[in-house]
């Protein structure tokens, strides 16, 4: 799935929290998103920022569920993962042997994850953390390489609870 798929994929639950975050915390990123997207609408960015935030965020996510917005939806759902769960990030690397910064930032990632060390690194999230965010983070994770790691894709597939469903194509 890409993206702009995951996001229509999760609930609304998670997108508020996700967009809350980007809202409070992470204010310069947000206006950027908005801006980018604004100007692809022909909208001044100001328009979209005086609607209240719960009418922002649907516009948001209208706009994010779109094929075309697809790099702006990953980069999204990137700085909430990087800046809002490092631990969940380091949880799963460690679990799976990739080493990274200890904030959840790889230099390197490895061409091959085997499926059981998925498996481990699935467990260890799904011990810690809500399924649906696994999910997501798993599934984000798998869009770091072109196909993704195979088993880790593999290992996913066996686990219901990290299963997310595609949206209706429309």
């Amino acid at each position: 799935m890409k993206a702009h798929q995951l996001l229509q994929a999760i609930g609304p639950d998670l997108r508020s929290q996700i967009v809350t975050y980007m809202q409070n915390d992470e204010r310069p990123a947000y206006r950027a998103v908005i801006n980018s997207l604004a100007a692809q609408r022909k909208l001044r960015p100001q328009f979209v920022l005086e609607k209240s935030r719960a009418q922002q965020a649907e516009w948001l996510f209208m706009q994010l569920a779109y094929k075309g917005n697809d790099a702006i939806a990953e980069q999204l759902l990137q700085i909430w993962l990087l800046k809002s769960q490092p631990t969940m990030l380091t949880t799963f690397l460690d679990a799976v042997g990739i080493g990274h910064d200890g904030k959840g930032q790889v230099d390197e990632l490895p061409e091959e994850i085997p499926e059981d060390k998925a498996t481990a690194g699935i467990e260890a999230l799904l011990a810690a953390f809500p399924a649906e965010q696994v999910a997501l983070y798993l599934h984000v994770f798998q869009l770091q390489r072109t196909d993704g790691w195979p088993g880790l894709a593999a290992a996913i597939e066996k686990t219901d609870a990290v299963k997310l469903n595609p949206p209706p194509a429309s």
